[in-house]
């Protein structure tokens, strides 16, 4: 069976990589501002290959939704050196106060829509805060594990819109 929103079967689901930021500079006083720190670049470099190796070895992705936060945009920055995107939004829900259900909502609804170019989606990624990223897998996999997030980790969700759902496939904490 095909689904028509993303091009492949209904079986394969989509593939999400919700993505915590890499370690940042100590809070100051302004959160929004706060900068990756060396370790964090690292971090965020290795994860990236690691992302690339296990479930990229296209080097691409589909859409990458990042919070508008610095050091979230500059993680999107790091993982660009490895992995492409083909479209990048800032989003502006998915700051570490967002609200998971909410930002789950936006997703379905986002996989939606038809591509600019025309092509389906097929993978998509979130870059943003702990607590959303943990309650976020939560809303998707229908889950209560409430997974903590170290910096620069990933959680891979194999995803069915249809459904509504997914499932963890993994949870990348890093080396």
């Amino acid at each position: 069976m095909r689904n028509n929103m993303s091009g492949q079967s209904s079986k394969d689901g989509i593939l999400l990589f919700i993505m915590r930021h890499g370690e940042a500079e100590p809070l100051c006083q302004d959160d929004k501002g706060r900068q990756l720190t060396e370790v964090g670049r690292g971090q965020v470099a290795r994860a990236a290959y690691w992302l690339q190796r296990q479930f990229l070895p296209e080097k691409q992705i589909d859409l990458v939704l990042v919070s508008p936060y610095r050091r979230t945009r500059q993680t999107f920055d790091t993982i660009s050196a490895v992995i492409s995107a083909r479209h990048m939004e800032i989003c502006q829900d998915i700051t570490p106060n967002g609200h998971a259900d909410w930002v789950h909502d936006y997703l379905d609804a986002r996989l939606q829509q038809p591509e600019k170019d025309g092509m389906p989606l097929t993978s998509l990624m979130v870059v943003s805060h702990m607590p959303l990223v943990s309650y976020l897998v939560d809303s998707l996999c229908q889950s209560h594990t409430t997974s903590l997030f170290s910096t620069a980790s990933i959680a891979v969700v194999n995803y069915w819109p249809e459904q509504h759902k997914g499932q963890l496939l993994y949870h990348y904490q890093g080396d």
